[in-house]
């Protein structure tokens, strides 16, 4: 497939991110004024955790039969949403590319209305074979797989849903934003926040600008308060404009910073979704079995030894980090083994976190392995650290 943009509508789910751009100078100057509303604004109460409640039956969302299939293989499920027991809507299976030609050849499906956004809601996931692209989900329920930037390869014969997670609506707690370098005031978007859910898990929230890359801060998004802050820290990846990625980690001190994509990777923080990033502040969950002729659960960094809970809707969550020790046999991408309870009915594949600015591909299989697919080149594979924070799927 070539890299090359289509003038189709596609380019509708990042026109807000394009006039964002365009219109950053402009806003720049009236930002101390919409900083200082923000900071005025009284800080909101913890929200009400809903009652304990197993997730719903996933529904099946409808696909743009003109250009895409739910039936994407490779062990997957069918592209599907539910919410769980705290009201979150949850994406889930994957849809293949049967033709890019047509005037919306990049619209997978729509998601109806009790599933639909207030707000444009992005999120980074894994294509074909190493690549990945960016996902966005508009307030009319169109989902859109977005190209990534050059020269990351495009591959649309296998997009995954899952991991993608968002409230409905809801403004959350503010983040407390770094003025001097970022914003949070986008129309297309949600103001950065956070809440935590039935089960005491953190999910993050909203969109974030940066205006300004000087500095030894710029990356320095902001800072969560006490309630929300992780035990030890915690790394995840996120969706850019410009179609593109960053690393991003969230320390015990509450700063979230961004890690640029290692070159090829093009850095573009004109804004940063922190839509889908979810954690527990506390726990160790229990230990993921470690394939330790290839990988240690001591990656360092400060990061948790890998492992696996379940929360009070039945969805099961990883965390933790691992590194690998040795890339030599058939297993070396292998991470290691989920036990029967933890384990997936159909394959569930997603993107992660991996040193210094790079990305890898997940599968989790039905046996509860956990392999790596590596980034295709000319993406950098470094799997020195491999997060496996803020992975999230119904069994």
């Amino acid at each position: 497939m070539s890299t090359a943009q289509s003038p189709a509508r596609r380019r509708a789910a990042s026109a807000v991110r394009r006039l964002t751009a365009a219109a950053l100078g402009a806003l720049a100057l009236t930002i101390t004024a919409a900083v200082q509303a923000q900071a005025a604004t009284p800080a909101r109460t913890p929200i009400a955790r809903a009652a304990a409640g197993f997730a719903a039956a996933p529904q099946p969302i409808p696909l743009n039969t003109a250009n895409w299939t739910g039936n994407a293989g490779f062990g997957s499920r069918a592209p599907a949403w539910y919410t769980d027991g705290s009201g979150i809507v949850h994406l889930q299976g994957a849809a293949s590319q049967t033709t890019a030609s047509g005037a919306n050849p990049d619209q997978i499906g729509t998601l109806p209305t009790a599933a639909r956004p207030s707000r444009q809601v992005s999120a980074i996931v894994h294509t074909f074979n190493g690549t990945f692209a960016d996902v966005t989900l508009e307030p009319t329920g169109e989902i859109f797989a977005i190209q990534p930037s050059f020269p990351a390869i495009t591959d649309f014969s296998f997009v995954s849903l899952e991991g993608i997670s968002y409230r409905p609506s809801r403004a959350g707690n503010p983040i407390a934003l770094n003025t001097a370098n970022w914003v949070g005031n986008f129309p297309c978007c949600r103001r950065p926040a956070w809440y935590t859910d039935g089960s005491g898990v953190v999910h993050l929230q909203g969109t974030a600008g940066q205006t300004s890359a000087s500095g030894t801060g710029a990356n320095l998004i902001g800072t969560l308060p006490p309630a929300a802050r992780p035990a030890q820290t915690v790394y995840t990846i996120v969706d850019t404009a410009g179609d593109s990625y960053a690393d991003l980690a969230i320390e015990p001190n509450g700063t979230i910073n961004l890690i640029d994509p290692r070159p090829p990777g093009v850095k573009n923080y004109i804004l940063v979704f922190l839509e889908s990033i979810s954690y527990r502040p506390a726990g160790q969950g229990q230990a993921i079995a470690v394939n330790t002729a290839n990988w240690t659960a001591s990656a360092g960094f400060g990061s948790r030894p890998p492992a696996w809970y379940k929360d009070s809707s039945g969805l099961v969550h990883l965390q933790g980090a691992a590194s690998q020790t040795s890339a030599t046999g058939t297993g070396a991408n292998v991470i290691g083994t989920l036990p029967s309870t933890a384990r997936p009915r159909q394959a569930v594949y997603t993107i992660v976190h991996t040193f210094n600015g790079t990305y890898a591909d997940l599968a989790i299989e039905p046996n509860g392995t956990l392999a790596l697919i590596d980034p295709r080149p000319p993406m950098v594979k470094d799997y020195t650290f491999v997060s496996l924070e803020s992975i999230t799927y119904r069994r």
